[in-house]
């Protein structure tokens, strides 16, 4: 387990204002050491560096141009994840994992061909963050987003990932707004419904699409057998209606398999059922171990050229992390 699953437990017996204190070394000041908290007493700090050690067992990986950097934790069991800071002129934003690996076996998915070996804990989503808020901290700048798309299905985890933004959400930690956390699933219907019904968690939604013909797309996401398009369109229209939250949808393009035209008519199909505010963001598959390949430049042009004429709204992601096995569908859990 983290130290953040712990700390609630190792220090019950303590004053309100110490835990303050804890917190604030955790959160504010972005300590890795408790000894240099030196608001807290000497015996505290040796009793909290044996038993709530705050080191966070990590290498880091950095892109040419060092905006991508990659996390490779190692866990209190020797599982490991990746997690991904992207950094930009306005923001700085944490790919998030949910799950050691991932059961969901989209094909076009290194995590997913990787299965899955458990959920992850509270304190293990939130140590994901704090690592690179002790990164930033070093230039005196913070974490001012953070997107569940790394190794999981968030809505395989539910719980915990909502927790772990509530947490994140309160004064004494991040107090990051709720406005700054995006989840992506695949299509969980029933953690659709449940996001919909969550009082004061303003999160942004995105769904996995990357295809909307079900035949394809349940070649490409197995998980479309269970929850196929029909349904899910009407999941998320009622999700709209209840949260008036625009719907991002998620269309990695894959060569010679979801660039054509019948492809883009079948994606203005789908969200003529959706009936919701939503934007298509496209992303150029990135190379991974499995059997795909990106599309070329032209077949490229020609889908968005559809997608225009069809009125589609969509932007296209501008690749990152690619050099460093960094970008979307590249994150697997190894050592």
């Amino acid at each position: 387990m983290s130290f953040m699953d712990q700390i609630e437990t190792v220090t019950e017996e303590l004053p309100n204002y110490r835990k303050e204190q804890l917190y604030r070394a955790i959160y504010k000041s972005a300590y890795d050491s408790w000894q240099k908290e030196t608001a807290l007493p000497l015996t505290l700090r040796d009793q909290l560096s044996r038993t709530l050690p705050l080191e966070i067992d990590s290498k880091l990986f950095y892109s040419k141009d060092e905006r991508t950097i990659k996390a490779l934790i190692r866990l209190s069991d020797d599982s490991h994840i990746e997690t991904v800071l992207i950094r930009s002129k306005t923001r700085n934003t944490v790919c998030v994992s949910s799950q050691v690996g991932c059961p969901l076996k989209c094909t076009f998915c290194a995590s997913g061909q990787a299965g899955l070996k458990r959920n992850l804990t509270i304190g293990e989503i939130v140590d994901q963050i704090i690592l690179f808020t002790r990164l930033l901290k070093t230039s005196d700048d913070k974490v001012t987003n953070i997107v569940f798309m790394g190794m999981g299905e968030p809505f395989l985890n539910y719980q915990n990932v909502i927790d772990a933004i509530r947490l994140l959400n309160q004064k004494n930690t991040l107090h990051l707004s709720t406005r700054r956390f995006s989840i992506s699933t695949c299509g969980i219907i029933p953690g659709i419904k449940k996001l919909a019904n969550e009082d004061g968690l303003a999160v942004n939604l995105a769904v996995s699409i990357h295809s909307a013909d079900n035949k394809k797309r349940a070649k490409l996401m197995p998980i479309n057998k269970k929850y196929g398009l029909g349904p899910l369109a009407r999941e998320l229209n009622a999700y709209f209606k209840k949260t008036k939250r625009k719907i991002l949808f998620e269309y990695i393009l894959l060569k010679d398999i979801n660039t054509f035209r019948e492809d883009a008519q079948a994606l203005r199909a789908f969200i003529n059922a959706v009936e919701a505010a939503y934007t298509v963001n496209l992303n150029t598959f990135n190379e991974a171990s499995c059997d795909f390949e990106p599309p070329a430049y032209f077949e490229i042009q020609n889908f968005k050229e559809y997608l225009t004429n069809l009125g589609i709204n969509f932007t296209q992601r501008s690749p990152f992390g690619k050099d460093i096995s960094a970008a979307c569908g590249q994150l697997v859990s190894k050592r």
